[in-house]
């Protein structure tokens, strides 16, 4: 069956920094990298989430356009995720005008299928900008927790959701002054009326989504759904516009019409086979825990609400946080390491921040923890001292002893031993790639590195059989070069490069290679850290308290 990987779509006004990347982005990348070194057939797709308050807000300070101010980041965006070596098959952004199409079409499928009522409400209003304030543009206490800086629809210290008027002592983001509360008209969605659905879906397929998405989605399907409110009122009307009469001059909830976009990018990138894909293809999702109840409640509810056949989440892989030195990543206190920090190449290559991060990849129930410490420590000892020397001490002895060339004897009993024990972790490899464990996927690969290390060091002290064991520790490298793929492509593309090896599909088992020429160029992978690079790192470590 067809794979249709999706990250979680980036909020264009966020410059991403470390959490978000591993968050979403380069999770999907490796497990659709994953995926398609297996032969299968997938697309990986996402985009810039480019609507809502918080464009209009930066627009404002700016003294821009929301237009203008996503041109502007959306390249950043995709700067930085070229530099990450990203791989999407498709990546977009929410306001082009077929995403329009695309959401006003599963809107009026809804519509007309009665799962929306319009309800008077109250809404804050500033009589100072004569605007309602969407989400947003308020800010105030949070009744759960008391955080200072809640927004108009979630506190981000306790992960509430509520209405703003339940805020404690509102203001307008914009200019400051209390609002008064008016009376607006806005269109709700149904929700309740698809737990039936929601619940089959996770009956079907909750085993599949990872432990944390199941203890969202359990803990939401408990409470009762309210409806939801799925229009706003915006000062620049930035958003997909309401095709209804009475409600021209709203756009929608960006979360309703954010979701759609992969419905967007997928048709963009399909074209006519677009309904084959929403029938046959299997939905793969990355996103951080706070996106969850989007993807397994709201966004579902709605396509099902279409009456339609659209891909509902097969697969769900959600991340804890990832903490920076210990704490929370913050642009204004200048506290973490951000995309544009690393793009000049001058903190190292982007294979050793792909690796890092995904060795820390906060994939169970617990957030991680990214100290330059613990990163200085492991690329020494993990790719430097394990995997780089490995790959290096076999091919500069073939290169150097045995004429580039591999010829191996007779496998005796302590190489069999061997070539089962890569085997066994190799099979370990294969089966939590397929579970989306992808750090534990990591760690699998790198044991196979150091077995190689310890066989080849075994075989330092049989004089005869010497050459011997560095052409069968050929073999194991050659593995590593295609299983290390997803995670590091660069590294593993130089790996093959030297072993003189082309691409190929993730083999059944591990191939014994006999009777080979090697390449001519053998270099080191991996590079220390030099001091001005370590002097610059000392720059975004936390102080000491």
């Amino acid at each position: 069956m067809k794979k249709l990987i999706t990250s979680a779509l980036p909020y264009v006004n966020n410059q991403p920094h470390l959490g978000n990347v591993i968050g979403s982005v380069l999770s999907g990348d490796v497990y659709s990298r994953y995926c398609k070194k297996k032969g299968e057939t997938v697309v990986y797709i996402s985009g810039t989430d480019e609507y809502g308050t918080a464009i209009e807000m930066e627009a404002i300070s700016r003294g821009k356009t929301p237009a203008e101010v996503c041109e502007e980041n959306r390249k950043l965006h995709k700067q930085i995720y070229d530099w990450f070596n990203i791989d999407f098959d498709y990546f977009g952004f929410t306001s082009i005008p077929g995403h329009t199409e695309v959401v006003q079409d599963l809107f009026m499928k809804m519509y007309n299928n009665g799962h929306f009522t319009e309800q008077e409400v109250e809404q804050l209003y500033c009589k100072s900008c004569e605007i309602f304030l969407a989400d947003r543009y308020v800010v105030g206490k949070c009744r759960f927790c008391g955080d200072l800086k809640a927004r108009g629809d979630q506190c981000d210290a306790c992960g509430h959701t509520y209405n703003s008027l339940e805020l404690l002592s509102p203001e307008c983001s914009v200019c400051k002054s209390m609002p008064i509360v008016k009376s607006t008209t806005h269109l709700f969605f149904d929700l309740e009326a698809f737990r039936p659905e929601l619940e089959k879906l996770y009956k079907t397929n909750g085993h599949l989504w990872s432990q944390n998405a199941q203890n969202i989605f359990n803990q939401w399907i408990s409470m009762e759904f309210h409806p939801r409110c799925m229009t706003r009122d915006l000062k620049f009307k930035w958003g997909v516009s309401v095709p209804l009469k009475k409600f021209e001059e709203k756009v929608f909830y960006v979360w309703f019409d954010a979701p759609i976009g992969y419905l967007t990018f997928l048709k963009a990138l399909v074209g006519e086979d677009f309904d084959e894909w929403c029938r046959e293809s299997e939905l793969v999702q990355f996103m951080g825990k706070d996106n969850v109840p989007f993807h397994t409640v709201i966004f579902p509810a709605m396509l099902c609400a279409t009456g339609e056949k659209y891909p509902l989440i097969k697969r769900l892989s959600a991340t804890e946080y990832l903490m920076f030195e210990n704490q929370k990543f913050s642009k204004s206190r200048r506290h973490g390491i951000f995309g544009l920090d690393l793009v000049d190449g001058s903190l190292g290559r982007s294979c050793i921040w792909r690796y890092y991060l995904l060795k820390i990849r906060p994939e169970s129930t617990k957030d991680s923890n990214f100290t330059f410490h613990d990163f200085q420590q492991s690329v020494t000892a993990d790719l430097i001292n394990n995997l780089g020397n490995f790959v290096n001490r076999v091919l500069k002895y073939i290169k150097s002893r045995c004429n580039s060339r591999i010829s191996l004897l007779e496998l005796n009993d302590k190489d069999k031993k061997c070539v089962e024990e890569v085997n066994e972790l190799y099979c370990k490899y294969i089966k939590k790639m397929d579970e989306i464990k992808l750090r534990e996927g990591l760690q699998v690969a790198m044991d196979i590195s150091r077995r190689g290390n310890e066989y080849i060091q075994e075989g330092i002290r049989s004089e005869d059989r010497k050459g011997h064991f560095f052409c069968l520790g050929f073999s194991i490298v050659g593995l590593l070069g295609t299983l290390l793929y997803p995670f590091m492509p660069l590294a593993s593309l130089e790996i093959l490069k030297m072993c003189n090896l082309e691409e190929t599909r993730l083999p059944d088992h591990m191939n014994i290679i006999d009777g080979h020429t090697i390449g001519n160029e053998i270099y080191p992978l991996f590079k220390n850290f030099t001091a001005e690079q370590l002097e610059e790192m000392r720059k975004y470590e936390a102080p000491s308290v």
